[in-house]
């Protein structure tokens, strides 16, 4: 199913006429099914909670940002001739890495560290002029937008290369009406169930949105255990 299959459905189950209008087209709608994916996406690790960015890095970079990202797993970084995985340090290992802090100042080379960067500004309508002050330092990245996360390396790379960032990914936002992903096409009565759970809780109707979460756990848990089977497949002894 796509967005406005699972907005008529919500509008035909809810009876919220309010919030899907006669031709189908939202009307507030949206706001609470995007809610109802991300719930998902936190409530428990499925077979597509983990997801791959891939990001180019030009010579000379050594900061990459991505979107929907939830937590980083691993980094790998590779080239046309290597592929090889990046060990994490925390920011303040990478930084003392580069010394003064400026990445001016070190010379190019191989990446073999990473470590999450801090992407928030307070205050967080800092102009930019005050941002070009401290911009040049590897832990003060340029203004990046609030849904992307962001990734150092321990020196600017010496080469082109692709960095694989693999982790826990929230699922895309659906805009468009013939947007989808997995909740949609693979589990669209869980997402009806999660939107409406939402429903309730902005009219304050708490009793309703905790038997909804009741019964979107009871499902959701079956999702965990096909993870486990996964997982547990041709294993015959613990390492």
């Amino acid at each position: 199913m796509n967005l406005i299959q699972i907005r008529t459905q919500f509008r035909q189950l809810s009876g919220r006429y309010d919030l899907v209008n006669t031709d189908f087209s939202d009307n507030g709608a949206d706001f609470f099914i995007n809610e109802g994916v991300r719930f998902l996406d936190r409530l428990d690790e499925t077979q597509k909670s983990w997801a791959n960015n891939y990001q180019l890095m030009a010579i000379g970079d050594y900061l990459v940002s991505f979107p929907y990202c939830r937590a980083i797993k691993e980094i790998w970084a590779s080239t046309t001739e290597a592929r090889w995985q990046l060990e994490k340090k925390s920011l303040q290992d990478i930084i003392d890495g580069y010394g003064t802090g400026l990445p001016s100042s070190l010379t190019s080379g191989v990446p073999l560290y990473y470590s999450p960067c801090i992407t928030r500004y307070i205050p967080e309508d800092m102009d930019d002029a005050t941002l070009a002050t401290f911009a040049s330092y590897i832990e003060i990245p340029t203004k990046i937008p609030g849904a992307y996360n962001a990734a150092v390396i321990n020196v600017p790379t010496d080469t082109a290369l692709t960095l694989i960032i693999s982790g826990l990914f929230h699922s895309m936002e659906l805009s468009d009406d013939t947007d989808s992903n997995y909740w949609t096409e693979v589990h669209p009565m869980l997402l009806y169930m999660t939107t409406m759970r939402y429903v309730e809780l902005a009219n304050r109707n708490i009793r309703e949105s905790e038997e909804w979460t009741k019964s979107i756990r009871s499902e959701v848990e079956q999702l965990g255990m096909d993870l486990v089977e996964e997982n547990i497949a041709e294993v015959s002894e613990i390492d």
